[in-house]
């Protein structure tokens, strides 16, 4: 009995040892990727503001300062029914600086990206093949935003918005 509980032991032991020798591995870090030339500029999209929708029914934005490489926002709406929508402006996986955006309609599975193609203090401008959003700061503190689709080769504007500074 002795030998048998024995033999059990090291029998375990041996199946064990080379689970327990093994060290996970992690993946590799992305490389980290230096901003772009007036990243540092976004300064100005940092704070809250607001959109009066009527009979005193407001959306919220909020965005965040520069930091680590990163800006992020999010948008509190009642539109249709009740919406979130949150953005990042940073990296993607291959390095290139852009936006990505998700929200609520998809359950934040959603989330698209597009490249910078302007980045100038007071105004930062992101478009792909299927469109783009741009973001500039206003005198009073505020945000204008525009956004366009690309239909058939054309580009139209989807949506117009004017954040104002919350007072």
């Amino acid at each position: 009995m002795k030998m048998l509980a024995l033999m059990s032991a090291v029998l375990i032991g041996a199946m064990a040892t080379p689970a327990l020798a093994q060290t996970p591995t992690a993946a590799a870090p992305a490389a980290k990727v230096a901003p772009p030339k007036n990243f540092d500029t976004l300064g100005w999209l940092a704070g809250t503001r607001y959109i009066d929708r009527g009979n005193g029914v407001k959306s919220y934005e909020t965005w965040t300062g520069p930091a680590g490489g990163y800006v992020s926002g999010a948008v509190a709406s009642p539109s249709n029914g009740g919406l979130a929508e949150f953005f990042v402006i940073g990296p993607n996986d291959e390095g290139v600086y852009g936006l990505k955006v998700a929200n609520t309609t998809k359950g934040l599975t959603n989330w698209t990206f597009r490249p910078i193609v302007v980045l100038e203090p007071g105004k930062i401008k992101f478009a792909d093949g299927t469109g783009s959003f741009s973001i500039e700061h206003t005198p009073d503190g505020g945000i204008h935003n525009i956004a366009t689709k690309i239909v058939d080769g054309k580009e139209s504007q989807t949506g117009e918005w004017f954040w104002l500074p919350m007072k």
